[in-house]
């Protein structure tokens, strides 16, 4: 069937998630303009300037921000890893990480190894209000091997790390993509991410088009 759309659709497979004439429109500013977006297996990179809409993109497809018009369609869990890591800060990097993967009715066996995997080995006990920064965003990395989700949506993921945390996420990323995972990542830097890279899209002003 034939369908008409106020943009060409970006396509990189025909399965994992997609955004169909999306529009998003916060405090009456619209932030993302009919966006025509079809992402599936291997890494798709999502890069522009700082507010051109990189993160309210991923924040759309993973289903946290309401469409003012348009479709989103997703098959499969989600692990969306934005500017904050989103972990309880009163619990220790452990137990999020326990809490997180019970959630989903995962086996918590392989969590203590991803930690120390991650360099928070030493720390996973204490809670995560006291961990410095680069400590909790590589906490809350470890959940990209943790969590078995099919489609990951990472934000601005490098921020915060050290060298060996972005090593780290790189291989983390590579392994993910090799897997088959629906890997999203939001940056507008990282060129060393391109030879990863399925599709490349780029956003300004809230629209985006195959880069």
């Amino acid at each position: 069937m034939h369908m008409r759309t106020t943009r060409p659709i970006i396509r990189t497979v025909l399965s994992g998630a997609s955004l169909h004439d999306a529009t998003v429109v916060l405090d009456d500013r619209i932030i993302l303009r009919a966006v025509n977006l079809i992402v599936g297996p291997g890494l798709t990179l999502v890069r522009g300037p700082n507010g051109s809409g990189k993160t309210t993109l991923l924040r759309a497809l993973a289903g946290l921000l309401p469409l003012a018009r348009g479709d989103r369609k997703v098959s499969g869990d989600i692990l969306y890893i934005g500017h904050r890591p989103m972990l309880l800060r009163g619990l220790t990097a452990r137990e999020n990480l326990e809490f997180f993967v019970r959630f989903r009715g995962g086996d918590t066996r392989g969590i203590d190894g991803a930690l120390r995997a991650w360099g928070v080995g030493q720390e996973m006990d204490r809670p995560v209000e006291r961990l410095s920064a680069g400590e909790r965003r590589r906490a809350a990395l470890a959940r990209v091997e943790t969590e078995r989700v099919p489609l990951l949506l990472l934000d601005e993921p490098f921020a915060d790390l050290d060298d060996a945390g972005a090593t780290r996420l790189r291989q983390a990323i590579a392994h993910a993509r090799e897997d088959g995972r629906v890997v999203v990542i939001a940056t507008h830097a990282h060129p060393e991410l391109d030879d990863l890279a399925k599709a490349r899209i780029a956003i300004d002003d809230g629209a985006a088009t195959a880069a």
